[in-house]
């Protein structure tokens, strides 16, 4: 789903504190964290959560809770 820019959560996965671990594209050393928030989600269906993809898909690091 990163080349159509969304982020796709089964809703079963979901907590809080549930975050990406992504290179910033400037600088490209530092590392931040995009956390996926209930206020972040753009839409679901019945097993999904959607986010918006904010970076490139080579810039994700890893994923961690």
């Amino acid at each position: 789903l990163a080349t159509h820019k969304k982020i796709r959560l089964r809703k079963i996965l979901f907590e809080d504190g549930l975050y990406l671990l992504y290179k910033e594209h400037k600088s490209n050393e530092q590392i931040e964290k995009f956390y996926l928030t209930k206020d972040k989600i753009k839409s679901e269906d019945t097993d999904h959560y959607f986010f918006d993809f904010p970076f490139k898909a080579e810039q994700i690091e890893g994923v961690s809770i």
